[in-house]
């Protein structure tokens, strides 16, 4: 029997994250004595890890120097350590979605372009160390999203291919994720990317709300059964 898996991006996916990454960026500058950014700024800036967030939220006269950008990325590692779990929680109904594809059987894991320590201890605080199968953030010297590696990587430790398994995120990063791992995707509408923008980026499906990302995956995921069984 085939298995069928679902990755989730974590940072306005699984999780509301924002207030606590625009307060640590905002220390991490005033620390280093420049002006903060607005949330409509440090919105424009997620997605790509925090490397790229970092450099993005900096005076643009100095983005282009590694050293500085490696000074400022470690001071905010520092403060966001002091304040990431202060406001960031699930999504209403997440969980729901969660619980109903593992009774179904269905293999769960996330994928995030954040700082693999801090998603792991952000999903092991909100959702348990055994709840999916695979937890991934960034890691050191490995390529970020949209690159599919880790994702890849998920699926043969899930044991799923990757044309059985969805991408669920809320960026346009999440989508062409999923295009280049060979996956449907599916953006969510709750998160922090506006709707167009995951349609410019080919999003298979987009949900409201997480109701409506349960139903899509389990017709899509009965879909897929069934062609399976067609097949044979």
């Amino acid at each position: 029997m085939a298995s069928y898996g679902v990755i989730f991006d974590l940072d306005g996916t699984l999780a509301y994250t924002l207030d606590d990454i625009i307060t640590a960026v905002n220390n991490m500058l005033s620390k280093l004595g420049y002006k903060t950014r607005t949330k409509a700024d440090i919105l424009k800036f997620i997605n790509n890890g925090a490397r790229e967030l970092v450099r993005r939220a900096l005076p643009k006269l100095v983005q282009e120097s590694e050293f500085i950008v490696d000074s400022a990325l470690e001071v905010y590692g520092d403060e966001y350590k002091k304040c990431y779990l202060e406001k960031t929680h699930p999504y209403d109904g997440i969980i729901e979605v969660l619980e109903e594809l593992k009774n179904d059987g269905v293999k769960i894991a996330v994928l995030s372009n954040k700082q693999d320590k801090f998603v792991k201890d952000i999903i092991y605080k909100l959702f348990g160390k055994n709840f999916f199968s695979c937890v991934q953030g960034q890691a050191s010297g490995m390529p970020a999203k949209p690159d599919p590696t880790y994702s890849f990587s998920i699926c043969k430790q899930m044991g799923v291919k990757p044309s059985n398994c969805f991408f669920v995120g809320d960026s346009d990063v999440d989508m062409k994720t999923a295009k280049n791992a060979g996956m449907a995707s599916i953006g969510v509408l709750w998160g922090y990317r506006e709707k167009t923008v995951l349609e410019e980026a080919d999003a298979t499906f987009t949900a409201e709300a997480p109701v409506d990302l349960q139903e899509i995956l389990k017709e899509q995921i009965a879909l897929k059964k069934q062609n399976s069984k067609k097949k044979k």
